[in-house]
């Protein structure tokens, strides 16, 4: 395992990532329900999808591969610079190759109504 000294794997306490799994069930399971969700602070700016990296953080494993999308492309700084964030974190395999991953982290704005 390639972690940080001194830091969980995926950066992340345990117990945080607990809460936020059973936030990911709650989203899920009871149709309609807006899960309140205070997010923590991350080694990275508001705006780059730290609500996601979050969320990946609570679920990646040792074994898995990551695939990190952002706006429906691979090399953007974003993706990039989460990719590497976890490389560096979980010391997990990254991919390009969407059939090649176990888990896949995407980020998309949704267009404003005009």
């Amino acid at each position: 395992m390639a972690n940080l000294s001194g830091y969980n794997f995926a950066y992340l306490d345990e117990q945080t990532k607990r809460m936020i799994r059973r936030a990911i069930l709650k989203a899920v399971a009871i149709p309609g329900y807006q899960v309140p969700f205070g997010g923590r602070e991350m080694p990275m700016p508001y705006g780059w999808g730290t609500g996601g990296i979050q969320l990946t953080a609570s679920v990646i494993g040792e074994s898995d591969v990551l695939k990190v999308i952002d706006q429906g492309a691979d090399d953007t700084t974003n993706a990039v610079s989460i990719r590497n964030f976890f490389k560096r974190v979980t010391g997990v395999n990254t991919t390009e190759r969407t059939d090649d991953a176990t888990l896949i982290q995407t980020r998309h704005r949704i267009p404003k109504r005009r």
